[in-house]
């Protein structure tokens, strides 16, 4: 074997390892970023996708409810009250039962905005209405539904007029002794109008204007 033959069948010299395995240290750092990368924008996107497939469930519930709305009051004469009532953290209205519960009649709902665990969350409660009771009954209300949660906040106005002597303007909230139902709902998740959140959402009412 001559001098020639040995040179070229010797191998890799340390250096040459080294350069090999910075390249190779290279290649698998810059794939595990785009991995990761790659993880995190899926992760992302199926988080947006589950907050829009919340938003429209949620958005279609309460438009079918607040749409089926009916004209109601209890009580007689002096103490006739509406069935609903609110202010900017809840909303108190009775609506048909929903079609997923197979249900029959009329439900009392409260719609709330909750602080659990620290996060603003969309609450509902429901129980059966009594159409013959002279008043609300609170007593029998199930446990709270969590709708939605993680809002910045959670806030509620109410568009007509109270009265008959009041201007038709959105309000902040709407007592059981006023002359009239609102015509709209408002519900904001966002501290600012550009925050996070889900997009402003508006119900008409079917009941809205005078009772």
């Amino acid at each position: 074997m001559n001098a020639q033959t040995y040179h070229r069948s010797r191998g890799f010299t340390l250096v040459e390892l080294l350069v090999a395995i910075m390249i190779l240290t290279l290649f698998m750092t810059a794939s595990m970023g785009a991995v990761r990368i790659a993880s995190r924008s899926w992760a992302a996107g199926q988080d947006r996708a589950d907050a829009t497939e919340e938003m429209r469930a949620t958005a279609d519930f309460l438009r079918r409810q607040f749409a089926q709305l009916p004209n109601l009051t209890v009580g007689e004469g002096d103490e006739q009250r509406l069935t609903f009532a609110a202010n900017e953290k809840w909303v108190r209205f009775v609506a048909p039962a929903p079609q997923f519960s197979h249900g029959a009649g009329l439900m009392t709902y409260v719609l709330a905005a909750e602080l659990i665990d620290d996060r603003h969350t969309l609450t509902l409660r429901y129980a059966p209405f009594d159409p013959g009771s002279d008043e609300i009954n609170t007593d029998y209300f199930s446990e709270p539904m969590i709708l939605a949660t993680g809002f910045e906040g959670i806030g509620f106005q109410y568009y007509g007029a109270p009265t008959d002597d009041d201007d038709v303007t959105w309000q902040t909230t709407w007592q059981d002794d006023a002359d009239n139902y609102p015509s709209a709902i408002f519900i904001r998740t966002r501290a600012e109008p550009d925050g996070n959140g889900w997009p402003d959402l508006v119900f008409e009412l079917r009941s809205g204007g005078q009772s």
